[in-house]
Order: C-alpha cells, then structure tokens, then sequence
C-alpha cells in the first residue's frame, strides 16, 4: 500500500449531524489465565455516539485521528 504524507486535521468548531447510533458491547479477556479483564455487556455496553462526551480531549482526538486515517483510504480505495 502507499505511504500518506501530508495528512493532516485541522480542528473545526462543533457541528450538529445526524449520526447513526450504536450500541457497542464486548470483554476483554486475558488469553493466557481467561480472567475477565474488563466487561462492557448489557448495562456496561458503550452508546455511540453518546460515548464521545465522555471522553477527554486527548482521547477524542485519537479517535478522529484512526477514523480520519480510515476515511482517507477508502477515498483512496486502499481499504
């Protein structure tokens, strides 16, 4: 696959759309001892898009940094 160079996001003020919604659930469980790390079923499952207010500054620019990155090469037919 190619390189990306020149990526960059440039930071806009907030926006209202409609975003399809989600409920994401799954565990985290250790391969090796299968000792339940950390559960997110059932009433611990994450609301998306909700989720995102929850998030620190940091964590929702990671977040836009991976989706952005996936945009990008499906626009350019790489994924």
């Amino acid at each position: 696959m190619p390189d990306l160079t020149d990526f960059s996001i440039t930071p806009q003020g907030s926006s209202s759309v409609t975003v399809p919604r989600a409920t994401i659930a799954g565990k985290f469980v250790d391969s090796q001892t299968g000792i339940l790390r950390a559960d997110f079923t059932g009433a611990n499952a994450i609301q998306f898009p909700s989720v995102l207010a929850t998030l620190s500054v940091a964590q929702r620019k990671d977040i836009i940094d991976l989706i952005a990155t996936l945009i990008i090469n499906q626009k350019a037919g790489f994924a």
